[in-house]
């Protein structure tokens, strides 16, 4: 059995999950065994000891407390064995830039638009292979380095629980699934527009996250979950329609449309603004609506509403979609393939 090295920002967080720790089944079958070396245990969960940390000084303790992990692990790995990096890590670049072992740079986000550029950027070149999580990626880091391939996140569609029956109960729940991080970005934008609707087609936001956003505490039209791993993969008893708004801009046009990959797995109808991957994910007018204006929100919210075998017809659609296109038994075979060229290239 061969090995192979990941680190990762957090045993919870979206890039970790779904893009490196899906696979490790579909690898282990394939002889290759996955480690993943955490830094923090999910979002916003610090895994350092609880001690209190101030200002500048402190950033810099933590930076170097993770820099030592870091360094620990790679000194115990083989120098054959292959390193993934997932995103931008918390620590300095330096081990992974020294280590003798084949690297592999996992970009789902758009990092290079960050403070640390050229750190980014050495990474970039240092890399035996970098996975892009979509072709914005590809394009932006292609001045640096053509070594890269496009895996787009894909989705374990076996561990969603599917929505089968449709009807409502109640009024239309609108669902929106991501970090609070992403909320302030992308769904607190587009509160005021939501809010005018709202008034109109009498549905209720469901927001699923880590924490809630400061817009929603004198909403009573909006309902806060706190995520949990299960919630995330019973996410068809909780809302009725998924949704990912987003601007149009170079930092969210590179987002990989996990969320949309998501519901769709689950079943669910969804609307979304046609910027980037979400062009490709959601095929307007056969699993979901593209929706840019506050005009076609409103319409598509009022089709779902009204239809109930619209919502059903979507759903299954959006269902196919995924297993077909975005499925972690679909992708499997791109990193094998991949881990074994990294390795035999140094071999």
């Amino acid at each position: 059995m061969k090995n192979v090295l990941a680190f990762s920002l957090g045993v919870n967080h979206p890039s970790s999950r779904m893009r490196i720790a899906a696979y490790a089944p579909h690898l282990e079958k394939s002889g290759w065994r996955l480690r993943i070396h955490h830094f923090d245990s999910g979002i916003g969960q610090s895994s350092l000891p609880k001690t209190k940390w101030f200002g500048r000084t402190g950033h810099r303790l933590r930076r170097g407390w993770r820099t030592l992990q870091a360094s620990s692990a790679l000194h115990k790995l083989g120098p054959h064995q292959p390193i993934v990096i997932s995103r931008e890590l918390p620590v300095s670049k330096r081990p992974f830039l020294n280590a003798p072992n084949p690297l592999i740079l996992d970009v789902d986000d758009a990092i290079y638009l960050g403070g640390d550029r050229t750190g980014f950027e050495a990474l970039c070149r240092r890399a035996d292979v970098i996975i892009c999580g979509n072709q914005s990626i590809a394009d932006a880091i292609s001045s640096v380095t053509r070594k890269h391939v496009i895996i787009p996140t894909a989705v374990d569609t076996d561990c969603y629980s599917v929505r089968e029956n449709h009807r409502l109960n109640g009024p239309l729940r609108i669902g929106w699934l991501g970090s609070s991080m992403s909320i302030e970005h992308t769904l607190a934008p587009m509160a005021k527009v939501f809010h005018e609707l709202q008034q109109e087609l009498k549905f209720e936001l469901v927001v699923i996250s880590d924490r809630p956003a400061s817009f929603m505490k004198d909403s009573r039209w909006v309902r806060y979950l706190n995520w949990s791993p299960t919630l995330e993969r019973t996410i068809s008893m909780h809302i009725d329609v998924g949704i990912m708004p987003l601007e149009n801009n170079p930092y969210q046009a590179a987002k990989c449309g996990a969320k949309l990959l998501q519901y769709m797995a689950a079943g669910l109808p969804v609307i979304a603004t046609p910027v980037g991957v979400n062009r490709q994910i959601v095929v307007d007018g056969v699993n979901g609506y593209w929706a840019t204006g506050p005009e076609e929100w409103r319409l598509a919210i009022r089709r779902l509403t009204e239809d109930e075998s619209l919502r059903s017809s979507y759903g299954n659609a959006g269902r196919r979609h995924v297993i077909e296109n975005y499925s972690i038994a679909h992708w499997a075979g791109h990193w094998v393939t991949m881990l074994n060229q990294v390795t035999n290239s140094v071999g």
